[in-house]
């Protein structure tokens, strides 16, 4: 019934054990055979040596790593192709519990800005240190210049040639898949996503305001002398907000997510992006989904999606557990919120 492959992660036999994990958040596994390659580009066979050329903070626990190929090699063509239609991660090696992880990476920073891409090489991951997390709490330790190993790539899902309508919701670090369907999506004739992005703290989104939101600021100065006659406290509420995100300067993801609306512009209906910040007390809901669904719009052509990837938590409230079926890691059955509502011709898929 689905364009989307059941599977997400195709571990091969012999070659890696897996020890848990989600699939786009990080899994973990364990390698068992040599890894040695005469290949110098980045390749799902072997890891390839990259070079850590820069870590830039992006919150007090997570970093964007910008990898180069120690070899200068370029990238192979699934590498571009992957960036048009289809979201991919890579697997880094800790090789001191010779474990190794997945990750996905981030569109190239002037992918993002220009609509090119400039350095081949280059490849950006968001990682944060998680508690316990073997393979983050290496990553974080090294220094700039350390050599980092990659396999790769492995595609998670590909996007349908007609997909006219993206909903993304997005859980952390989650937010990097839908940084790759944003910039895929920016290619596609009359498009339009929705990416809905909850952080349990503000750090995480320095200086996002969703687009809603920042629409609502100039109702709020239009009509002041009504507003509190009404008492639309959630506007008031709403303007707070702006008010004191507008005197922040904005975080490394939420500048290029504003490019990637920028860019969006030229050829599609657009990208709207939404904030939700645990500790402020806003939170994703049924109503948020259920008022970008459509269902009472003239139907279109065009296939429509709605994605959902973050912690293995934020996944199985949204759409139920993924599944491990002979060692390879499925879909399972629609469950969760979305499982419970009328979503009349939009398909979903666990990342």
């Amino acid at each position: 019934m689905s364009w989307f492959p059941s599977v997400i992660l195709r571990p091969r036999a012999g070659t890696l054990i897996v020890l848990g994990g989600s699939a786009l958040g990080g899994a973990a596994y364990r390698y068992t055979q040599p890894t040695s390659s005469s290949d110098t580009s980045l390749n799902p066979h072997a890891f390839t040596p990259y070079t850590l050329v820069k870590k830039q903070a992006v919150s007090s626990t997570s970093a964007i790593f910008t990898l180069r190929n120690r070899n200068g090699s370029p990238d192979p063509d699934s590498v571009k192709e992957g960036w048009k239609r289809s979201v991919w991660s890579v697997q880094i090696k800790q090789p001191q519990l010779q474990i190794a992880r997945a990750y996905t990476p981030l569109p190239p920073a002037e992918a993002i800005q220009k609509g090119k891409r400039e350095d081949p090489e280059d490849i950006r991951l968001l990682i944060r240190q998680e508690e316990g997390g073997e393979v983050s709490s290496y990553l974080h330790r090294l220094p700039e210049q350390s050599t980092i190993e990659l396999r790769g790539p492995n595609t998670e899902c590909e996007l349908p040639h007609d997909i006219k309508q993206v909903i993304f919701l997005a859980g952390g670090t989650g937010i990097a898949p839908a940084m790759q369907v944003a910039q895929a999506m920016a290619r596609r004739t009359d498009s339009k996503m929705h990416l809905l992005w909850a952080n349990r703290r503000r750090e995480e989104c320095i200086g996002g305001i969703s687009d809603e939101t920042e629409s609502n600021k100039i109702v709020h100065n239009r009509s002041a002398w009504w507003r509190s006659l009404l008492g639309l406290s959630q506007l008031a509420a709403e303007q707070t907000l702006v008010d004191n995100h507008s005197a922040q300067g904005k975080g490394v993801i939420v500048q290029e997510l504003d490019a990637l609306k920028e860019r969006s512009r030229a050829h599609t209906k657009g990208l709207e992006v939404h904030y939700y910040v645990d500790v402020e007390k806003r939170f994703i809901k049924p109503v948020d989904v259920a008022r970008r669904l459509g269902l009472d719009a003239p139907e279109e052509k065009g296939s429509k999606v709605i994605l959902v990837s973050g912690p293995e938590g934020f996944i199985e409230h949204w759409a139920g557990k993924k599944l491990w079926v002979g060692g390879r890691e499925v879909q399972g059955p629609l469950g969760g919120v979305l499982g419970r509502m009328d979503l009349k011709g939009w398909r979903v898929f666990k990342l």
